[in-house]
């Protein structure tokens, strides 16, 4: 982690009053800051993928935590479009500071993201490559989020909700994922054919991040959390999807009828967690596993088994689910 992560521009903010000034201004959570927080499942990402292209000892901090603060400004706007109550056991930042400050603080910590890639590499060209890799992500991001918050779970057919889910999450949580990877052996100086092999895995990998995330939120509702972002929002999410492979026509519709009348507190939205979560966790543990593990293999196929890939395999442990989950609690 960077001594000052937050970073302040010219010598007129480098004091420690100024630093407050601008630190009390902007809000930001302690745990949003990079390095502090969170599962911190990007960074790690990137550390095994720059050992993999041959990088020694750590990876570079600031493309860390570049990715890390790309991250945290996403949370900070997808907790206020999705009017979220809470982030990591805390009230989510806009509930704190108001809309305003809250989406200039995210949109502040994208800019930041940048600036800390800017500076990671003293060479001009590989300097460029990564800034442009980030911008690249960051509008990648954005246009996944456009497609989740502009569809409704309750407006589509069975076959779009599948194909959605899987638009979403590769554009969201999957290009960030893959950025992670391919920063990682970037930094390693890793050839063309590694930086492709470690991006395609990073990928992959994000979509069943996204798929464990839908899974847990629900398992949560149904233990007791108060969280219920995606089904009050009628999110097209991959639980929803898995219905759709599980239910006929007329059952998916059914239970897209049952989400428009669920209105009201986290309670209201229960019992569908909780019957949406039966229907699909087999699917779930099935489809999560096997992508996890064809990830790990076409890695392998990729480098020609030239590479250990065991360390960027044991990250994918993290996300792996029991076949037979005893209770929701086990997902989590």
């Amino acid at each position: 982690m960077t001594a000052h992560p937050l970073g302040f521009a010219g010598p007129a903010h480098q004091t420690a009053r100024t630093r407050h000034g601008w630190s009390k201004a902007l809000h930001l959570a302690p745990d949003l800051y990079p390095g502090v927080g969170g599962k911190r499942f990007r960074a790690n990402l990137l550390q095994q993928a720059y050992a993999f292209a041959g990088g020694r000892g750590a990876a570079p901090v600031l493309i860390a935590d570049a990715v890390e603060m790309l991250h945290a400004g996403s949370l900070v706007i997808d907790d206020f479009e999705d009017e979220s109550l809470n982030r990591r056991g805390q009230p989510a930042l806009h509930r704190v500071i108001g809309p305003a400050r809250a989406v200039n603080a995210g949109n502040w910590m994208y800019f930041r993201a940048l600036e800390l890639a800017a500076a990671a590499v003293e060479h001009p060209a590989r300097s460029a490559e990564l800034v442009g890799r980030f911008i690249t992500v960051a509008r990648q991001c954005h246009e996944g989020q456009a497609i989740d918050l502009a569809t409704r779970v309750g407006e589509v057919t069975p076959r779009q909700a599948q194909v959605t889910a899987l638009a979403i999450s590769r554009w969201k949580t999957g290009r960030l994922a893959s950025l992670a990877g391919w920063s990682g052996a970037h930094a390693a100086a890793g050839d063309s054919p590694t930086l492709l092999a470690v991006a395609a895995f990073g990928c992959r990998v994000g979509i069943c991040l996204q798929m464990k995330n839908d899974l847990d939120e629900l398992a949560e509702l149904v233990a007791g959390s108060d969280r219920c972002d995606d089904l009050r929002n009628h999110r097209v999410t991959w639980p929803w999807a898995w219905a759709a492979s599980e239910l006929s026509d007329r059952e998916f519709a059914a239970w897209q009828h049952r989400l428009r009348r669920s209105v009201g507190q986290p309670a209201a939205f229960r019992p569908l967690a909780k019957d949406l979560l039966d229907a699909t966790r087999r699917r779930a543990t099935a489809t999560i596993n096997a992508r996890l593990d064809r990830a790990v293999e076409r890695l392998t196929g990729a480098t020609d088994g030239s590479r250990d890939v065991g360390p960027l395999a044991e990250v994918c442990d993290a996300l792996r689910i029991a076949n037979e989950p005893t209770k929701a609690g086990a997902l989590l």
